[in-house]
């Protein structure tokens, strides 16, 4: 469960962890637990991410992990590093998995309101090969 007074790594951590485990229990966090995804995730980021998906091209990979599948190394490995905090706007990099061949990089923004940090966006940070 979110934590209004969670800093905006521990918010990322924390959804992190709780999102992998609903993917590995076989579940699609968006649909199956709309609530919890509300206190981690913007109210019009979650609209933006339905509207693709019910949209004739539809979502080539999970909007969290910029991928179509998870490692299973990333439920246990996920390493959260705040890179700027500015007022109620933050960015942290996130690091899923163990090797530069299971890992996966992101760049997650999230914004501060009333009810504590919340993530607004998702990029992958491309990886030097």
């Amino acid at each position: 469960m979110a934590d209004a007074s969670a800093s905006a790594q521990q918010t990322t951590q924390s959804f992190y962890s709780w999102y992998l485990k609903r993917l590995s229990d076989d579940k699609v966090p968006l649909n199956d637990n709309p609530q919890q995804m509300q206190q981690y995730v913007t109210q019009s980021l979650i609209k933006s991410i339905d509207k693709q998906a019910k949209s004739e091209d539809g979502l080539d990979e999970d909007y969290f992990i910029k991928s179509q599948d998870y490692d299973d190394s990333w439920l246990t490995h996920i390493q959260v590093t705040e890179t700027a905090t500015k007022g109620a706007s933050a960015q942290e990099n996130v690091v899923l998995g163990t090797t530069q061949d299971n890992s996966q990089v992101l760049n997650v923004t999230l914004s501060k309101d009333k009810d504590g940090w919340k993530i607004t966006g998702v990029e992958i940070v491309p990886t030097e090969q």
